[in-house]
């Protein structure tokens, strides 16, 4: 009944707040501006991600356990969130996101705990302090700009993220971790309410408030889930949140291959490869889900399973998504849409005429 209860919570309240939050955004002029790399042609509001947070965090307050991991949670995420919504509104440098973010993660990391100490078969020792920390709030940052920067079409980081948090849900609830299964849930439900605005065409974003936030949320709530004293893998991670990260690997290592800096912006995230090939704003997006569902249903299946296993899968993954772009680039492909209705609409002509 719990479960229940906080997914409905956060997916009603975050449903009444987000009007209130687009007016709000609207008002302090905290509006994205079409141009450059967007697809959207109309200017936006950016308040999503503040009406996500409000909408989970009810029924956190109401049902999670205040130890020192949801609060260190909190306190992390509201400072992610801060810094976002500062973003949106006024655009902050580079240093000034990544000392947001990097506080963020030592609070979940020193008051929380999580810690990245085991590797499963990759590496059978405990890690130590001087490597587990650092590779932690490497890992929480990374994610959380993956997330962000996987933010380029309407419905898409969210939709990721839900996939996501549903998967982390199902594994909290067989694992009887309740705290993992109710915020996992309360984001999920924040997420599902959000979409009703944010589908394509949308009338609201996440805003950067957002991404980082749900992708701060979904890494802390995955290293949560499979460090310690679990039988889940903790390779699951990798696998839950595999998109944005495969996204984000795969540009910056191509722009180094081109001697750019890996943080230069471009149009060579998958979205806009997909966009390019030929499909449509909608489709592009259903292509992507699916390719997450593939994955979270892969966490699923093999969550017990070795990590060496995970790790092969997650690597024929890969190759088979950067293998496809690549090849449709060389081969300058394009998805013919259009000669395809036309072959249909004579083939119907004709049979018509006989």
């Amino acid at each position: 009944m719990i479960y229940f209860s906080t997914l409905l919570i956060s997916l009603f309240l975050t449903i009444a707040v987000t009007p209130i939050a687009r007016q709000f955004c609207l008002r302090i002029r905290a509006v994205d501006i079409p141009g450059g790399r967007k697809i959207h042609e109309a200017p936006v509001p950016k308040g999503g991600g503040l009406a996500m947070a409000v909408g989970a965090s009810v029924p956190v307050i109401l049902w999670a356990v205040p130890d020192g991991f949801v609060k260190a949670l909190i306190t992390g995420a509201a400072l992610v969130l801060a810094f976002g919504l500062m973003d949106d509104l006024r655009p902050l440098s580079w240093k000034a996101k990544f000392a947001g973010q990097v506080g963020a993660a030592l609070t979940v990391v020193l008051w929380g705990g999580i810690e990245i100490r085991n590797l499963g078969e990759i590496w059978e020792y405990r890690l130590p302090d001087y490597v587990a920390i650092p590779l932690t709030v490497i890992v929480i940052v990374g994610v959380t700009n993956a997330v962000n920067l996987s933010d380029g079409l309407d419905g898409l980081a969210g939709g990721i993220c839900l996939l996501g948090f549903a998967c982390m849900a199902y594994l909290g609830y067989v694992a009887e971790n309740l705290t993992v299964t109710v915020l996992a849930l309360a984001v999920a439900g924040a997420i599902f309410g959000f979409l009703r605005f944010n589908t394509h065409p949308a009338t609201l974003f996440m805003g950067d408030a957002g991404s980082q936030f749900l992708g701060f949320m979904a890494v802390c709530l995955a290293l949560k889930l499979t460090q310690g004293n679990t039988p889940l893998s903790p390779l699951l991670p990798l696998v839950m949140l595999g998109f944005p990260i495969l996204d984000t690997i795969a540009v910056m290592t191509e722009r180094i291959s081109l001697g750019q800096s890996p943080f230069h912006p471009d149009n060579k995230h998958f979205h806009h490869r997909l966009l390019r090939l030929g499909f449509f704003h909608t489709e592009a997006v259903a292509i992507i889900y699916a390719l997450q569902a593939g994955l979270v249903s892969a966490a699923v299946l093999f969550r017990y399973h070795s990590e060496w296993l995970l790790l092969a899968g997650y690597a024929v993954f890969a190759a088979f998504v950067t293998g496809g772009f690549l090849l449709a680039d060389r081969t300058g492909f394009k998805f013919k849409r259009y000669d395809l209705i036309d072959k249909v609409i004579k083939g119907k002509l004709k049979a018509l005429k006989e």
